[in-house]
C-alpha cells in the first residue's frame, strides 16, 4: 500500500487537525452553547457540521438526479425524501427520547457502515467502531453528555446505564484491536486513537464537529469521489437553507443551536439511510 495515497494523506491532517484543535481549545468549557447563546468556536463548528458535515449527505440529490433520468421520477423521489425529513422532525418534536435514542441507534450503524465501507469487514466489525466513536464523549464525558440529553429531550442517563456503556466501550475496544491486528488497519486504529485523546481533552460537542466533518464527512466525500467545481452546486443547494433556517430560528425563535442540530441530524440522516429504499420504490413502480 502506498504511503501517500489519499487514505493516509486524509488520516494524517485529520490528526494534525485534532492536534491544533487540542492545543487551541478554551480552557473554559463553553456552556452557553447548551442554551441560547453560542460560544465563537463552536459557531465554527455549527458552520462545519452545516457544509461539510451535511455536504455528504447533500450528494444525495447529486445521485438522485444521476440514476434518475425521468424528471418525474426524479420529483417523486426528493418529496418522499423531503417528506421523510418532514415526518422525522415531527417524530422528534412529539417524541424527543425516542427520538434521541433512535438517532444513537442510527449512528452507530452508519458510522460504522460509512466510514468502514470499502473495506472488507463484516457487519459486527464495522458496527464495533460505529459504536466506538458513536460512545466515546460518554465514556469521557458523561455529566457533559447528560446535560445536553437533558437540553434535547429532558432525559438523563443514570449512572448504571453510564457505567454499562462504559465496560461495553471498552470491550469494543479490545474487540477492534483484534480486529485491526488481523486485517492490518493500522492507519484506521491511529484515526480512532487521534479520536480518544481529542474526545478526552475536547468539549463533547465541539469533538463531534471535528469527527463528524473532518473524518466522516470527508471520509463520505472521498467515497463518492467529491469534485469540487462539479459537486459544490448540490452542497449550496442542500446545506444554504438549513443553515439559513438554524440561524433564524436561534435568532427569533429562540431555539438553542444544539436544540436545531440534533434533530435536524435526526431527521436527514434519517431519509438519507433511506435513500436506496426511495430510488427502488420509486423505480418499481
Amino acid at each position: 500500500m502506498h504511503l501517500l495515497n489519499k487514505k493516509n494523506i486524509h488520516h494524517l491532517l485529520f490528526a494534525i487537525l485534532g492536534i491544533l484543535l487540542i492545543g487551541f481549545y478554551p480552557d473554559q468549557s463553553p456552556d452557553e452553547v447548551y442554551y441560547l447563546g453560542i460560544h465563537p468556536l463552536i459557531l465554527l463548528i455549527f458552520i462545519a457540521i452545516t457544509t461539510i458535515g451535511l455536504g455528504h449527505g447533500a450528494l444525495d440529490g447529486k445521485i438522485v438526479w444521476e440514476l434518475s433520468i425521468k424528471k418525474k421520477s426524479r420529483y417523486q423521489i426528493y418529496l418522499i425524501y423531503l417528506i421523510i425529513v418532514l415526518v422525522s422532525i415531527l417524530i422528534w418534536i412529539a417524541f424527543p427520547t425516542i427520538g434521541l435514542f433512535i438517532l444513537f441507534l442510527m449512528s452507530i450503524y452508519h458510522f460504522g457502515d460509512s466510514d468502514l465501507k470499502k473495506y472488507s469487514l463484516n457487519k459486527l466489525q464495522k458496527i464495533t467502531w460505529g459504536f466506538l466513536v458513536t460512545m466515546i464523549p460518554i465514556f469521557f464525558h458523561a455529566e457533559t453528555v447528560n446535560l445536553i440529553f437533558f437540553n434535547l429531550a429532558e432525559y438523563q442517563m443514570n449512572k448504571l446505564i453510564i457505567t454499562c456503556i462504559q465496560i461495553l466501550f471498552i470491550v469494543c475496544l479490545i474487540g477492534w484491536f483484534r480486529v485491526a491486528y488481523k486485517k492490518t488497519l493500522w492507519s484506521e486504529t491511529s484515526v480512532l486513537f487521534m479520536l480518544l485523546i481529542s474526545g478526552y481533552f475536547l468539549d463533547p460537542l465541539f469533538w463531534f464537529g471535528y469527527y463528524f466533518c473532518f473524518y466522516h464527512g470527508m471520509r463520505a466525500l472521498m467515497n463518492h469521489h467529491f469534485q469540487l467545481k462539479k459537486d459544490l452546486i448540490w452542497m449550496i443547494i442542500f446545506t444554504a437553507p438549513v443553515l439559513i433556517v438554524w440561524l433564524i430560528c436561534n435568532e427569533f425563535i429562540q431555539v438553542s443551536f444544539i436544540g436545531l442540530l440534533f434533530p435536524s441530524l435526526f431527521a436527514l440522516t434519517v431519509a438519507h439511510m433511506q435513500l436506496d429504499n426511495i430510488i427502488k420504490l420509486v423505480h418499481v413502480r
